[in-house]
C-alpha cells in the first residue's frame, strides 16, 4: 500500500522547478456550485442514451453520447448541439453506427482544442455469449453546427478482447482517455492486472497526428511505484509544462472482486508528469480524494479554469444489492486542497439502480456534468447537469418585443468598468453573459426592425436575471 502526500500540497512548478506550498483559500473565497438546470439528452421514442460527454464553447454545448441503447436497437454514437444554456437543440447527427464487421459502440471520450473536437471510442463485436473482439477508434470533428468529420482512421487504432478473456498485461480498450495540448494529441488505454494491492498500474499511451490521427508512437506508462491495482478509468490534463493524471489506487485487499473496476476499496491520486512522461515519486504525487470505507473510481473528468481544478468521479459505498453509487465533482485550489465537493446524483448499487458514469466540462463560470440515468445500461435517458460557480457573476434573461414574443438574434451588450461583453439571443430569446466581475453596468439590446432596450444592472457574485423588452 502506498503512502501519498496529503497534508502539505504542491502547486505548479515555479521558474526554478521547486514546488511551492500555499495556504488553502480563505473561507470567504470558497466557491460553490449552484445547479441551474438538468436536461434529458433523449426522450420518448429516441431509444434511450447513456454516457454523455460535453464540450462547451461561448455559444454552444456539444453533447456526444451512446444512443439507441434500448433492447432491439443497434447502438450508435450521437451528437446533439445545444445553445450555451441548454435551452434548445440546434442540430443533431449520428456519428458512428453499429456494423457487422466491427460490432456496436460501447464507450466514448472527447476533448477539444480550438475549432476541433477529438473523439476516441470503443466498439465491441460479440463472438459468443461470453466472448468478443474490441476495437479502438479515433475521429476529429469540426466544432461547429455542421460537426463535419475532418479526420479519422478507416481501420482500428488497436484490437483486443473482452475483459474476461484477457490475461495479465493485455490491453483494455474501454473508456479511452484523450489528452490534447499544444502540438500533442494522445489517447490512453490501460492494461489488465489484478485489482488487489499487488496488481500493477500500467497505462498504454499512443501519440497521434493531429492532422489524420495516425499513430506516431506507443509506450507504456507504469505508475506501479505510486499506485496499486489494475489501471482504472483515468483523466489527463495539460497544465502549463506538466501533464496531470488523476486515477484510482487500491488501498485494501478486503473483499476484492476482480470482475469489475468497482471491485476494490480505492482512493484517487493525482500524478504530475513531465512532458516526457516522467515523474518524481516523492514529490509529484498527491492523494486528492480518500473518503473512508468506499470505492472511488472512474475518474472521467479533470479540468481547470485557471483558478481551480475540477475532478469528476464515481463513488461506490457498501456492496450490491444494498449499496449506493454516487457521482461527485470536487473542486481544488492550486495546491489541490479541497475547496468544494458536490454530489451530483446517487443511485442504488444493485437491481433497480442506475448506471453512474459521470463526465465533466468547465468553461469559465459554467460546469457541465454528464450522467447516465437509466436503470441499467440498456434503458433510460442520459442527462446533463448544468451548474454555475457562484463566486463569478452572470447576467442572463430573455429578450422580447412589445407583444411579449421572444426576439431571436438580438444583439446584447453589457458595458462598464472599461470592459464590454457581447452576445446574441437564442431562437427562444434567451441570452447569457458569463464571468462578470461585481459592479454596476449598462445592459443594451437591439434588433433592427424591432427596437432597442437599455437598463442599468448591478452584478454580484451570482446570477442576475434581466428581462429586456425592445421598443
Amino acid at each position: 500500500m502506498r503512502s501519498h502526500l496529503h497534508l502539505m500540497r504542491w502547486a505548479p512548478l515555479g521558474f526554478l522547478g521547486v514546488a511551492v506550498a500555499y495556504p488553502a483559500a480563505a473561507q470567504s473565497d470558497i466557491p460553490r456550485l449552484s445547479l441551474l438546470r438538468t436536461v434529458a439528452v433523449t426522450s420518448g421514442d429516441e431509444g434511450g442514451s447513456a454516457r454523455p460527454e460535453v464540450v462547451a464553447t461561448d455559444s454552444r454545448a456539444f453533447v456526444v453520447y451512446l444512443g439507441h441503447i434500448s433492447p432491439g436497437n443497434s447502438r450508435t454514437f450521437e451528437v446533439k448541439i445545444y445553445d450555451a444554456g441548454l435551452d434548445s437543440v440546434l442540430a443533431a447527427k449520428t456519428l458512428v453506427w453499429s456494423s457487422t464487421e466491427y460490432g456496436g459502440p460501447t464507450d466514448i471520450r472527447i476533448a477539444s482544442e480550438g475549432q476541433n473536437l477529438y473523439a476516441f471510442y470503443e466498439t465491441h463485436k460479440p463472438t459468443s455469449s461470453s466472448s468478443g473482439i474490441t476495437y479502438l477508434w479515433g475521429a476529429k470533428y469540426a466544432l461547429d453546427d455542421d460537426f463535419a468529420r475532418m479526420a479519422g482512421s478507416s481501420t482500428p487504432l488497436a484490437t483486443s478482447r473482452s475483459m474476461a478473456e484477457l490475461q495479465d498485461g493485455d490491453e483494455l480498450l474501454d473508456d479511452p482517455a484523450p489528452l490534447v495540448g499544444p502540438g500533442s494529441l494522445y489517447v490512453i488505454t490501460r492494461l489488465k492486472y489484478s485489482l488487489s494491492t499487488s496488481g500493477r498500474t500500467v497505462y498504454r499511451v499512443r501519440a497521434l497526428s493531429k492532422d489524420d490521427l495516425s499513430v506516431i508512437g506507443t509506450f507504456d506508462l507504469d505508475l506501479s511505484e505510486v499506485a496499486d491495482g489494475r489501471a482504472r478509468v483515468a483523466s489527463l490534463l495539460f497544465d502549463g509544462e506538466r501533464i496531470l493524471i488523476a486515477l484510482a489506487t487500491t488501498v485494501s485487499d478486503h473483499a476484492v472482486s476482480e470482475g469489475n473496476d468497482d471491485g476494490a476499496p480505492s482512493d484517487i491520486i493525482l500524478v504530475r508528469l513531465t512532458q516526457s512522461w516522467t515523474y518524481d515519486p516523492d514529490r509529484d504525487v498527491v492523494t486528492i480524494s480518500a473518503e473512508p470505507d468506499d470505492r472511488e473510481n472512474y475518474v472521467a473528468g479533470l479540468k481547470t479554469d485557471g483558478r481551480y481544478f475540477y475532478a469528476a468521479y464515481k463513488q461506490a459505498v457498501g456492496l450490491p444489492p444494498t449499496g449506493e453509487q454516487r457521482a461527485w465533482i470536487k473542486m481544488f485550489d492550486a495546491n489541490f486542497e479541497l475547496v468544494h465537493a458536490e454530489e451530483v446524483r446517487s443511485t442504488v448499487w444493485g437491481p433497480g439502480g442506475g448506471e453512474v458514469r459521470p463526465s465533466l466540462e468547465v468553461l469559465r463560470s459554467r460546469v457541465f456534468s454528464g450522467q447516465s440515468t437509466g436503470q441499467d445500461l440498456g434503458a433510460g435517458d442520459a442527462g446533463i447537469w448544468l451548474y454555475e460557480i457562484e463566486d463569478s457573476g452572470r447576467v442572463y434573461g430573455t429578450v422580447a418585443d412589445k407583444r411579449g414574443a421572444p426576439v431571436s438574434a438580438a444583439r446584447i451588450k453589457l458595458a462598464g468598468g472599461g470592459n464590454t461583453w457581447k452576445t446574441s439571443s437564442s431562437c427562444k430569446g434567451a441570452y447569457s453573459l458569463e464571468s462578470i466581475p461585481a459592479g454596476s453596468y449598462t445592459l443594451r439590446a437591439k434588433k433592427r426592425g424591432i427596437g432597442s432596450a437599455k437598463q442599468k444592472v448591478t452584478v454580484a457574485s451570482a446570477s442576475t436575471h434581466v428581462e429586456l423588452v425592445l421598443e
